[in-house]
């Protein structure tokens, strides 16, 4: 395994794996208003939503949050008690925050850039902490992202009252969104700036930034117990992933049966419909606790070849997983709205499956061309260049 303070070859493949997976999870946001849809209930589409439902929903974007932290780690390593340190970060999350507000913009209103760079700096509270003390703060971070998605009235009557309900008045959109993409560019950032008013700003204290930082916490800890590196014993890895499918399928399987009863395309296919209290929570649960089983079965695969060629190809993926990102959404907004390829909202599961394969090879092949020529994607050079390299570390 190559390590180096710039480069850990783990995190790469981890990055190029998750950047990819997050791909079949935005597509329908990208192509239409909800993941849960299906228009035409057949074995091929029902079982693309049951793959996405499985193993795909929540799971990458855990282990993208789990990365951001441990990266955080890795820059802070020789420079912590350097004079600047704390300056370094907030540059370089106030660029990642103008990348992310040019991404939610221009392009997508479903951008986590700007999630990821308004958490970087809370990193600084808790990037000295013990691994214990860092899973405790991520626990506690997640039972209150939990507790607002199942009891939305607890960040109503707090934060959203103090920060926005005495000022903000998002009103009704100027249009549908299938409207935004079939009328002029102007019409998208019309639509783009009402729906941001929620996605990036109030939703922000609602749910996404508890989400994100308790994920990042734990991997700063995993970072630190070597676990992220692939370093750690396999018997580590086995036992994570055992432990976390036994602790954590039955709240994902209790999930994924309730939403088969609340969409009547699927519940009239598999014959079942009925509505099942704490769905929404129970599969938040399962796909929380399963996340670290995808984590570990990824590094036992790591381990188990590092020097192969799929994984060196996903390494690529992921050195340049901040440009594939952006990458994605500009890849639809050609194809949704631009040209108008395929109608809005007109995608069943496994169509959006067949896209998402088509777009990983092209990502892929990109990417491996990409970095024959530079060291890094155009965007990580955009970002370093205008964040600087930050202060020398010291031995």
């Amino acid at each position: 395994m190559a390590v180096s303070r710039e480069r850990i070859d783990s995190l790469d493949f981890l990055r190029g794996v998750a950047i990819l997976g997050m791909l079949f999870v935005n597509i329908p946001w990208h192509a239409g208003t909800s993941m849960s849809r299906v228009h035409e209930a057949d074995f091929l589409s029902v079982g693309a939503w049951l793959l996405q439902y499985v193993i795909v929903d929540q799971r990458f974007m855990p282990i993208f949050a789990m990365l951001f932290g441990a990266g955080f780690l890795i820059l802070s390593e020789g420079r912590e008690n350097t004079p600047g340190f704390k300056a370094y970060i907030f540059r370089r999350m106030g660029v990642l925050f103008v990348i992310g507000l040019a991404h939610a913009y221009l392009i997508w209103s479903g951008d986590i850039l700007i999630n990821y760079a308004l958490c970087g700096p809370l990193l600084l509270l808790f990037y000295r902490l013990s691994p214990a003390q860092l899973f405790g703060f991520a626990i506690a971070f997640k039972l209150l992202h939990l507790a607002i998605l199942q009891w939305p009235i607890i960040y109503d009557a707090t934060l959203h009252r103090l920060l926005f309900a005495w000022w903000l008045e998002i009103g009704d959109a100027p249009m549908t969104e299938a409207a935004a993409y079939a009328g002029s560019y102007s019409d998208l950032l019309r639509y783009n700036v009402w729906r941001n008013q929620f996605i990036q700003w109030t939703a922000m204290l609602d749910y996404r930034v508890w989400n994100a930082l308790s994920f990042m916490l734990a991997g700063m800890a995993l970072y630190k117990l070597k676990v992220l590196s692939g370093a750690a014993p396999g018997i580590v890895y086995r036992r994570t992933f055992v432990v976390s499918i036994i602790v954590g399928a039955p709240f994902l399987i209790y999930g994924i049966v309730g939403r088969v009863g609340e969409i009547e395309s699927v519940s009239a296919y598999f014959g079942f419909q009925r509505d099942l209290s704490f769905t929404s929570l129970s599969h938040n649960v399962g796909t929380a606790i399963t996340a670290f089983a995808m984590l570990s079965a990824l590094l036992l695969w790591y381990n188990a070849a590092p020097a192969s060629r799929v994984i060196s190809m996903l390494r690529a993926v992921g050195r340049m997983a901040l440009s594939n990102y952006v990458m994605q959404s500009l890849i639809f907004f050609i194809i949704f709205a631009m040209l108008e390829w395929v109608p809005y909202d007109s995608l069943d599961p496994d169509e959006r499956l067949v896209w998402a394969i088509f777009i990983w090879i092209f990502q892929i092949g990109f990417s491996v061309m990409w970095l024959n020529f530079f060291s890094m994607g155009p965007l990580e050079s955009l970002w370093r260049r205008l964040a600087g390299s930050g202060p020398a570390r010291t031995a």
